[in-house]
């Protein structure tokens, strides 16, 4: 099993970037949680508030059994988190960070969103040191609920800024391939 990440490694270039990307459905980006690693009593993460008043978190969790490397599906942009979880994954493969050497969608069993079953939940990242952090998606409804949600991507037309790609630029980093978790 990989040593985990510092949480403050992973969340730095997470919050980095997800400020950064200046994408139109968030209205604020911010860090919330004081552990140190994964799977404390207070976990850390990167809250992203949307437009609709809900948010979307990213927080660092020990890989739960059974998590495995998955697919994006069309069912993630019918989610928050799951917006979340694909905006990150670009933003990753656009800026290529130095202190990462890849990234991945994973699901864990029971986990995600029931119209697609077992479904994306999380980032598993690699540090360039060999460490590994694996961030959990998961949202809280603002007002009126998650049927004030929108069921698709509320931003279609979005493009990454040339900034984001310039960002710690590595020729080094690769766009994760299929490993075990």
């Amino acid at each position: 099993m990989a040593k985990p990440m510092p949480n403050k490694t992973v969340l730095d270039v997470v919050e980095t970037l997800l400020a950064a990307a200046r994408h139109p459905d968030y209205t604020k980006i911010s860090r919330y949680g004081s552990d140190d690693t994964p799977g404390g009593q207070s976990p850390a993460g990167v809250k992203a508030t949307h437009l609709s008043g809900s948010t979307s978190m990213l927080w660092a969790a020990a890989v739960p059994p059974g998590a495995a490397p998955a697919q994006a599906d069309e069912g993630m942009v019918a989610s928050m988190p799951g917006r979340t979880l694909r905006l990150v994954m670009d933003l990753l493969d656009a800026a290529q960070p130095a202190a990462f050497t890849s990234w991945q969608l994973c699901a864990a069993p029971g986990v995600g969103w029931p119209e697609t079953g077992r479904s994306p939940s999380a980032i598993r990242i690699v540090g360039a040191d060999g460490t590994v952090a694996y961030l959990r998606a998961t949202a809280a409804s603002g007002p009126g609920g998650g049927a004030a949600e929108p069921k698709q991507d509320p931003c279609p037309d979005y493009t990454i800024p040339q900034e984001v790609k310039e960002w710690r630029h590595s020729p080094n980093a690769r766009r994760a391939e299929p490993v075990s978790v």
